[in-house]
């Protein structure tokens, strides 16, 4: 009998040995055993032993401290059920996420305080409501899909949608739903479900914001100039054009996937292993931050370059291997002229002379420099057979590359290694020029840095050939990718090897549809001109296929590459060419007709203020037919515009600006005009203005009688106050006159005495009191001191209770006012209260007012609600603005930035409520 019935919730059998876990069979036990003592105890004891009543005796006192002790655990387990019930109750209702209780039926049958927070509302209004009022109207089907799923299965689902709060307000949520499972004998009861709601609008913005972020870094990475490769471990895993370019690929599948040494030779011409000379970079990198060092690389062709690379870690989340960032550039073209530099001086000389390479030597003591003709070129300097300072140098760096240039320098002479620069130059005339720059500091005999020698060359026309051909490329993407063209190459057995373009679905294929098939014998038809191509012509023909039920015309161009021994031939869709041809003449006349009905007069203007255009409104501006003013000087046409403040506005929209003259007066007749100035451009570049004129003189009489109109509603506004003081100390005389005055009068005829006979001092007392009693009743509303000492919530309270007695029932809702409010806030929302609830006690015939008062995200929401006679909101319009009434209130609410909602109908209620910022 050692057991401690409170170590496990489980029964136990008769001997106390195996636990029960049925409860009718341990119900049933307990009765059998019930049952056996009820015998021991009704058995007499007549014949039996002494030792043997003895034993029966003690056994039962051992059953009663046993029950005895039962009893007392059963105490104790009830308490414990009690605590952890008020313990589940806190929880359930504290907890930072949104529960709900919802019906088969979609009703809310509970929640907790997070809910009705992300509800916008208090649980009073919430509970029997519809959960689906608050679900977005587009996201309710698949709502009520999801509430089915819930009901019919025993696991825990989940959904995202969109809900909305009470003032309708929207936000994305999860939600989590668990059917609730009743107890067998309540399996008829009303099926529930538990929702756990998380507002996740942040989480979305986060991830869209984050979506943005990455697509911006692809955009930038893929459009930049420079070749930048993307390393992890020793695979290249990403690519962009300008290093296809740089190698010489095509696509990014002779790149991504490879590894770094894969393009380039097994040893390094000083004997190094490049595997080795790439790892030990990648690791150097790793360790200081960033890496430059050179390689040679071999293009896809299999021609050798040498590639100067920068190498910078990225590190990776996760524990995944840090990324490195390579920007390449080909430095073969400045290597090898070093190389000849040192091979011979007279080739030195002559390759100086035939790439036009200038060379110049520093003189780091007197700070001089000494350059030959071609270098001073470079710069934009007539020739100069003597030193000049290093300032002539630096007045001509771009000012974006000064800084990179010097330090180009000094970390060149401090580290007596080769200097190796692009950078741009800008002439007298403002012209922009690409040089670039090698060299290397020289000492003298003792080892000592005696000046700076190199050369440079003008390499303008290389960038703009490899902007040109960028640019191209970009082209030829872009009219693969938007233009019906089909790009399809094959060899010289006639097998297509690549067939690509949004051609193919014009033609209904897909992409790389053929690949594989002999187009010799797939179409015969054209097998001559295939042939022709596949000899080395350049060739163009007319092929016609039928797709999606009509005849389409594909002008095919073709020619032979030899370098990559295949054919290559584009074949354009000339039948949708035509109808954009159609379309554009038919733009072209919708946007003709829409400059000649323009209500503006529009006129435009190349760079040198030539007018190109001139519509018909122009023409009735400045009575001037567009056929005598098209392609005169527009200051000649219009000499009353040729002025300094015209002409600046000219310079101005050249440089890009949109510039708006305003209130111009028209020449010749009355009236006033705005004239617009807008940069046309063409491919970027501006070609010249476009002028709308807007004939103002309409606006500015409707500005002018608006003004009139606010200056008169300001006036209304004005004396609507001023007759608010005066009905306001009207009321304050008349409390005084007719209630404090009469009870101190009638206090002091008390004190005289009718007829000579004093009276009482019991009945001139009681009037004292009315008197003082009143005087407090009048200071209350008009400084109510407890709003000042206690705050809005002790406030509105004695506010409440104070009308109360009147017959009228004051419901008041209070939610988070614990914390003081800014005083004009407390004060406007105290006084609003204090209006409304007088105006429902004077007009609407109500007996019961709900005031709900709730601050929430920063901001005060005020709604006061009766079941009185209603009104017509629409009749407020028609009454003047005086007195304290609902035209006070609303100017009370307008001067704090809030705006006041009326909801009421005769004969339903009225409910006014406004919200203002805490």
């Amino acid at each position: 009998m050692n057991r401690d019935p409170a170590a496990s919730p489980e029964w136990y059998n008769d001997d106390f040995s195996q636990p029960v876990t049925d409860v009718h069979a341990a119900l049933a036990s307990l009765r059998s055993r019930a049952e056996r003592r009820q015998y021991l105890v009704t058995q007499g004891v007549d014949n039996k032993t002494p030792e043997e009543a003895q034993r029966m005796f003690q056994e039962l006192q051992v059953h009663q401290i046993e029950l005895e002790m039962q009893y007392e655990e059963l105490l104790l387990a009830q308490t414990e059920v009690n605590n952890v019930r008020a313990q589940y109750v806190d929880l359930y209702d504290f907890a930072p996420v949104a529960y709900f209780t919802i019906t088969g039926e979609g009703l809310i049958q509970q929640l907790n305080l997070c809910a009705s927070q992300l509800l916008g509302t208090v649980r009073q209004r919430l509970v029997g409501r519809r959960f689906a009022l608050f679900i977005a109207p587009e996201s309710r089907f698949e709502f009520g899909q999801f509430l089915t799923r819930v009901f019919n299965t025993t696991s825990t689902l989940s959904a995202e949608l969109v809900l909305q709060r009470e003032d309708g307000t929207r936000f994305y949520a999860q939600l989590e739903g668990l059917k609730v499972e009743h107890a067998p004998e309540n399996a008829a009861a009303n099926p529930q479900c538990r929702l756990a709601v998380i507002d996740t609008t942040a989480r979305r913005e986060s991830t869209a914001a984050l979506a943005a972020s990455e697509s911006r870094f692809r955009r930038l990475f893929n459009d930049s100039h420079d070749a930048v490769v993307l390393l992890q471990g020793h695979t290249f895993i990403d690519c962009n054009n300008a290093a296809l370019d740089l190698l010489g690929a095509q696509c990014k599948t002779q790149v991504v996937g490879q590894n770094s040494w894969a393009h380039a030779p097994v040893l390094q011409p000083d004997g190094r292993r490049t595997v080795e000379l790439f790892q030990q970079s990648v690791a150097e990198a790793m360790q200081t931050g960033s890496k430059r060092c050179e390689a040679y690389m071999y293009k896809v062709t299999g021609e050798e370059i040498r590639v100067e690379a920068v190498l910078t870690p990225i590190e990776e989340e996760g524990g995944k291997p840090p990324l490195v960032h390579i920007l390449w550039r080909d430095v073969t073209s400045e290597r090898l002229a070093a190389e000849q530099l040192r091979e011979s001086q007279a080739r030195l000389s002559l390759a100086l002379e035939a790439s036009e390479t200038g060379i110049f030597t520093g003189n780091i003591d007197l700070d001089r420099i000494e350059w030959d003709e071609r270098a001073q070129a470079i710069f934009g300097y007539e020739y100069n057979p003597n030193p000049v300072p290093v300032e002539a140098l630096d007045q001509r760096f771009h000012p974006d590359d000064k800084a990179r240039i010097w330090e180009a320098i000094r970390a060149a002479i401090a580290g007596q290694s080769q200097l190796a620069v692009d950078y741009r130059v800008v002439w007298a005339d403002g012209s922009v020029h690409y040089v670039t720059a090698a060299g290397r500091a020289v000492a003298d005999a003792n080892g000592q840095m005696a000046g700076f020698t190199g050369v440079l060359r003008d390499v303008t026309p290389l960038y703009a050939a490899e902007g040109e051909l960028h640019y191209k490329n970009l082209v030829m993407a872009s009219v693969l990718d938007n233009l019906p063209v089909v790009l399809t190459r094959f060899q010289p057995d006639g097998v297509v090897t690549e067939r690509a373009g949004s051609g193919l679905g014009v033609l209904g294929l897909e992409g790389n549809s053929l690949v594989g098939t002999n187009l010799l014998e797939r179409f015969p038809q054209y097998q001559s001109e295939f042939k022709k191509v596949l000899a080395g012509e350049t060739i163009n023909f007319m092929a016609s296929a039928t797709a999606n039920g009509r005849e389409v015309f594909v002008r095919n161009y073709a020619f032979f590459d030899e370098a990559q021994r295949q054919a290559i031939m584009l074949g354009f869709d000339v039948t949708e060419v035509e109808q954009n041809k159609k379309q554009l003449q038919a733009e072209k006349e919708f946007t003709e007709s829409l400059l000649e009905n323009s209500v503006d007069g529009i006129v435009a203007i190349d760079r040198d203020g030539i007018i190109t255009a001139w519509n018909k409104q122009a023409a009735r501006y400045f009575l001037q037919e567009p056929a005598d003013v098209l392609g005169q000087p527009l200051f000649d046409v219009l000499p009353h515009l040729n002025c300094d403040e015209e002409q600046q506005i000219v310079g101005r929209v050249l440089a890009g600006e949109q510039v708006l003259l305003a209130g111009q007066a028209f020449e010749h007749r009355a009236g006033h005009y705005d004239a617009y100035h807008v940069p046309l451009r063409q491919e970027g570049e501006i070609t010249g203005i476009l002028i709308m004129f807007r004939d103002v003189t309409e606006r500015d009489r409707l500005a002018e009688e608006a003004t009139q109109l606010r200056l008169r509603q300001q006036q209304e506004v004005l004396s609507a106050i001023l007759t608010t003081q005066e009905t306001e100390r009207k009321r304050i005389a008349e409390a005084l006159h007719n209630g404090l005055g009469q009870l101190l009068y009638a206090a002091k005829l008390s004190l005289e005495g009718r007829a000579g006979t004093p009276s009482s001092p019991r009945a001139s007392l009681k009037l004292l009191h009315e008197a003082i009693r009143t005087t407090r009743t009048i200071s209350f509303e008009l400084t109510p001191g407890i709003l000042e000492d206690f705050g809005l919530r002790t406030a509105l309270e004695e506010l409440s209770k104070r009308i109360t007695p009147t017959g009228l029932s004051v419901n008041l809702h209070l939610v988070n006012l614990e914390q003081r409010l800014r005083p004009p806030v407390e004060i406007a929302v105290y006084r609003i209260v204090q209006e409304l609830l007088n105006n429902i006690m004077k007009h609407a015939k109500a007996t019961e007012v709900e005031v709900h008062v709730a601050r929430e995200k920063k901001r005060v929401e005020v709604s006061v609600e009766d079941n009185g006679c209603g009104f017509e909101p629409d009749a407020l319009t028609t009454l003047p603005l005086a007195g304290m009434g609902l035209s006070g209130v609303r100017n009370r609410v307008a001067l704090l930035g809030g705006k006041l909602s009326i909801n009421s109908r005769l004969g339903r209620g009225t409910i006014i409520s406004f919200a203002l910022d805490e």
